[in-house]
């Protein structure tokens, strides 16, 4: 093997201009490694291959024997996400493409027999009966959600990441946002399918969100930048809906995070279920408002009559990011996701998540440096919550409360897809950015994503496959497969309580 032409595919890799080309050098370097081998061996101690083989071989087996009550049983009983641990980053961290073939086989097979089981006319399983197991299991095996955390300008590399995603066909129905997070979600959750290729132009995805606002305006409004400038950059992107609305136009389920103005209030998670009735516009508005840099906004609502009016005009709100970025506890609750795929831009988290990455070398030093890393969050964090504590209410506390929630949040995700870090980033996070930069923004997100795509397509498909088979079963809309699995939410919500 010539070291030169494995230097060769590395650059070809880190160069590469769209998916099938780095496809091409990744499989060629995972040859020349060695790595297609490691890939055909079923053995690896990060999962169970015994378990994994063992389940294929009887589904195999109840599908070719066409027992159709005997895989209903199977399945239902058995049928959960990272079984046997096949989730495990481990097994894609590896090579450059894909993972074991075992996990390969054992997917496909399931959602084969999921699509035998959909179409089967047998007599044994009564049309209601199938539908209880699709609703059912569904609703067991859980979803995975996309999360776009905060990051400015730098936010536009989320861009990139839902091209690679869309491109793939894999891309979540459900989808968080916080500060330009909910600018790039606001603008996916309310564009059709067909009105989505032009969201991936430079050209249409400039931010163009930044100007400073005079000294007197400053003073007064104790804010340093234009937020009407933010406002019209808003417009630009995303359509005047309410979340009802958007969600009815799209199928896409997006989520906000807002934040009181005021510390006694909890961050809010908007979306169709909880707010039907508010503005997208807005919310993204108020999720952008990050303290000092633009003033708190009033949220705003359509009344019974039709009429835009405020949302608790006493309240005014800011950044969702301050203290929920990914905000995993409510998609639980009120989506069903079990399985988070974060695309994480904020540059005072990107260097720590950089740093403990799986793929770290190892080593005294590396061990060091993430013991050094851990140990400064560790105590800041402890300085920012006895300030948050301790001080009398005012300015001050409230901004040490502000600095406890950013850095107790958990920024990663099942999966997690990071920028390459430079220090540059504070300051263009700030700036706006030039076509090329959007350019380069953009396909940045998609070259991080490319590594992942294996593992999001392997750790999305099943779910996915109950999606097209509950909507084919229902002869209707992803609408109807979110209100059909609310209801078996529900029913097993009672039947616990």
């Amino acid at each position: 093997m010539s070291q030169t032409s494995t230097a060769q595919l590395r650059r070809a890799l880190r160069q590469a201009s769209d998916y099938e080309s780095w496809q091409q050098a990744a499989e060629r370097l995972d040859n020349r490694t060695g790595m297609n081998a490691w890939k055909a061996d079923d053995r690896a101690d990060a999962y169970d291959h015994w378990l994994i083989r063992s389940r294929l071989q009887q589904l195999r087996r109840l599908r070719r024997g066409d027992d159709v009550l005997g895989l209903v049983h199977f399945l239902r009983q058995g049928l959960h996400w990272n079984l046997g641990g096949i989730g495990s980053g481990d097994l894609y961290s590896a090579c450059e493409s894909g993972t074991k073939h075992l996990i390969d086989d054992y997917i496909d097979e399931v959602c084969t027999c999921l699509q035998q089981l959909r179409d089967s006319r047998d007599p044994s399983l009564s049309p209601e009966a199938k539908l209880q197991f699709f609703e059912e299991t569904a609703l067991s095996f859980g979803r995975s959600a996309l999360m776009l955390s905060g990051g400015a300008t730098l936010g536009l590399f989320h861009v990139g990441v839902i091209k690679a995603l869309w491109d793939a066909d894999c891309l979540p129905r459900v989808i968080s946002g916080s500060s330009a997070g909910s600018v790039v979600a606001a603008t996916l959750g309310t564009r059709s399918d067909d009105e989505l290729e032009e969201m991936f132009e430079a050209e249409r995805a400039q931010f163009g969100f930044w100007r400073g606002l005079s000294v007197n305006s400053m003073v007064k409004r104790r804010a340093l930048m234009d937020q009407a400038q933010v406002r019209r950059g808003i417009q630009k992107h995303v359509a005047n809906l309410t979340f009802k609305e958007a969600y009815e136009k799209t199928g896409r389920i997006i989520n906000i995070t807002v934040s009181s103005a005021r510390s006694n209030q909890t961050p809010k998670l908007v979306n169709h279920l909880t707010f039907p009735h508010l503005y997208v516009r807005e919310a993204v508005l108020a999720s952008c408002a990050v303290p000092v840099v633009f003033e708190p906004v009033v949220l705003y609502s359509r009344d019974q009559h039709g009429n835009k009016v405020p949302f608790m005009p006493s309240v005014k709100w800011v950044d969702g990011s301050m203290k929920s970025d990914l905000p995993r506890l409510r998609l639980r609750r009120l989506h069903n996701v079990n399985h988070f795929i974060v695309s994480q831009t904020n540059p005072h988290v990107v260097p720590f998540l950089t740093v403990s990455g799986p793929k770290t070398k190892q080593g005294l030093v590396a061990a060091a440096r993430r013991f050094a890393f851990a140990t400064a969050k560790e105590q800041t964090k402890l300085v920012a919550k006895l300030g948050a504590d301790l001080l009398p209410s005012g300015n001050t506390r409230d901004r040490f409360d502000t600095l406890h929630g950013l850095l107790n949040q958990d920024y990663r995700g099942n999966i997690t897809i990071l920028p390459r870090f430079h220090p540059r980033s504070f300051v263009q996070m700030l700036s706006n950015p030039s076509l090329s930069q959007t350019e380069q923004f953009i396909l940045e997100g998609q070259r991080a994503t490319w590594p992942k795509l294996a593992m999001i397509k392997h750790q999305t498909r099943i779910s996915r496959t109950f999606e097209q088979c509950l909507q084919s079963l229902r002869g209707g809309t992803v609408q109807d497969v979110d209100q059909s699995l609310r209801g078996a939410q529900l029913t097993a919500r009672d039947a616990a309580s």
